[in-house]
């Protein structure tokens, strides 16, 4: 393994990654990762010298350093709703969503551009779930919809005119959720490839939701 300071520094390269906290590294031991260091604050390292090498106060008590798997097929989503993040910035936000989908039965998520899974704020949202559940990176995200438009019914969440309201949609199997950023959602060529666009009806003059909620409430939906 490489220097393992010069990767707490760093806390992700093209590589390896980091997990803090002791809920995450107990779901990381459970999974299929490959943890290639796994460190006890007080004896492997003083709460000190961790503080000092993350760059932050760290007061957890576990920490991991795991290598990246490798990027899954679009065959490795199943049963239930895959959700698809064609642009996302916020790691808080990706971690939220990767909870929301493995907590409400999702087979998955699908990830353009953005922010990293991989980043210690979006593992710490995720509450681990992220080693329970099948995260691809996408490498051409337009080519990915292409082909899943074979297997999946592809919905898009959208304020356009031709948006249905999220009550109203049909029972959907196999379903892919599309979300878009919250600034400015989804692109129209993105949109042409959905089977459905959908909303969640607003009241009081609010116009959209965080996207982690919005997330859960359609989620939900999809399932039932």
């Amino acid at each position: 393994m490489q220097n393992w300071h010069a990767l707490l520094q760093q806390r992700e390269t093209s590589t390896h990654f980091i997990v803090e906290g002791q809920i995450p590294v107990s779901r990381l031991k459970e999974s299929y990762y490959h943890i290639e260091k796994e460190l006890t604050i007080g004896q492997d390292l003083t709460r000190a010298e961790a503080s000092t090498l993350l760059g932050f106060h760290f007061h957890r008590g576990h920490l991991a350093i795991a290598r990246k798997p490798e990027n899954p097929p679009l065959s490795a989503f199943k049963k239930g709703t895959l959700v698809i993040l064609p642009e996302i910035a916020d790691p808080g936000n990706l971690g939220t969503i990767i909870r929301n989908t493995a907590a409400l039965g999702g087979s998955g998520v699908l990830l353009g551009k953005g922010a990293s899974p991989y980043n210690a704020k979006a593992i710490r949202a995720s509450a681990g779930n992220l080693f329970r559940l099948p995260v691809r990176q996408s490498l051409d995200l337009l080519a990915d919809l292409q082909e899943l438009r074979k297997t999946h019914t592809l919905i898009g969440t959208s304020l356009s005119p031709n948006s249905l309201p999220l009550q109203t949609l049909p029972k959907i199997k196999s379903p892919a959720l599309l979300l878009g950023p919250e600034d400015f959602g989804l692109t129209s060529e993105i949109e042409s490839l959905c089977h459905h666009l959908t909303h969640l009806p607003m009241s009081n003059s609010v116009d959209s939701l965080n996207v982690a909620s919005a997330s859960a409430i359609v989620l939900h939906h999809l399932s039932t």
